[in-house]
């Protein structure tokens, strides 16, 4: 069943960037042929247009979410939205966690030590999210968490859910 508040948010922001060429072009509209019933049905049909269009971008953006985290066992909730993203790695994990990070080629700026520091891609581009691993010696357990820049999070689709994608990526990494 799919989270219907992450489907809200994911159509809320794509609405908000479609927001200004709406406004344009209804502006256009009223102000060519003035007012009239013919100019209102436009105007209501061009705002009906949009909000389709965005519903559809919302959708594709769920899925893409839904997909690549398919396979890690993260549920895929309005906190995938979220800047700030945490796991916790049992003991087994945590050591191919601490082996596999700086061999992945998504990952740089690794500075190993008690912590891991790093940054990691997770698109294609140059933008990174960076992220720390703490391990526990009692317990062996490795605590991830990632944290994406205000320049991802502000972005359309999944991009604002760009920490997530990167913890799907790394739980896959660590689950092979």
């Amino acid at each position: 069943m799919p989270d219907r508040r992450l489907l809200v948010k994911l159509w809320l922001a794509t609405m908000s960037v479609f927001l200004l060429p709406t406004v344009l072009l209804c502006t256009g509209d009223v102000t060519n042929d003035g007012l009239s019933w013919s100019t209102a049905y436009d105007v209501v049909m061009d705002l009906v247009f949009y909000a389709v269009l965005a519903v559809l971008f919302a959708v594709y953006a769920y899925g893409a979410l839904h997909r690549r985290a398919r396979g890690t066992g993260l549920p895929v909730t309005v906190e995938a939205l979220a800047a700030t993203q945490e796991h916790t790695f049992p003991a087994d994990r945590a050591t191919r966690l601490r082996a596999g990070l700086p061999m992945c080629e998504r990952a740089w700026d690794v500075l190993s030590g008690e912590e891991i520091h790093f940054r990691w891609r997770p698109f294609r581009g140059r933008r990174s999210v960076g992220g720390t691993v703490t391990f526990d010696s009692a317990s062996g357990e490795a605590r991830l968490r990632i944290d994406a820049d205000e320049n991802l999070t502000a972005g359309l689709g999944l991009r604002r859910a760009s920490a997530f994608v990167a913890l799907c990526q790394i739980v896959r990494l660590v689950s092979r």
